[in-house]
């Protein structure tokens, strides 16, 4: 037959509230314990709850402070310029080698002007994977 609702406590035994208040306990000094280990000098050996918990605070209030990661700085330069140059020069190279019907640039490579015309201007694109 199916107990009543209303049946009365045993002693000794707790309400599902009374042993989820427990359980969050144990994983809040346990999250403690575990946050201490991470932070420098941390250690298991004479774990102190609240001290654990004073550290924590202490490091996100210090990472709240300042702010988030930094922001990669502006491209130089001397980067922007030798990047376009080289797209610039593949791109002439090519134009010449075509021009003078492979007298120039270099009249001893023959066809792989353009391979070296193609190569400049793919350094230069690869290049600007790191343009910011």
């Amino acid at each position: 037959m199916p107990e009543s609702k209303n049946r009365r406590r045993k002693a000794g035994r707790r309400t599902p509230a009374e042993d989820r208040g427990a359980a969050s306990t144990r994983v809040d000094e346990e999250l403690a314990r575990l946050a201490a280990e991470g932070l420098p000098g941390g250690s298991t050996a004479a774990f102190d709850p609240d001290a654990a918990a004073t550290a924590v605070a202490a490091e996100l209030t210090e990472r709240s402070r300042h702010g988030g990661p930094v922001p990669p700085s502006p491209t130089p330069t001397w980067y922007k310029v030798l990047m376009l140059g080289l797209m610039v020069l593949g791109l002439l190279w090519l134009i010449v080698y075509y021009l003078f019907q492979g007298l120039y640039p270099v009249p001893g490579l023959g066809t792989w002007n353009i391979g070296v015309g193609l190569g400049l201007m793919m350094v230069g694109l690869v290049m600007t994977t790191r343009w910011r």
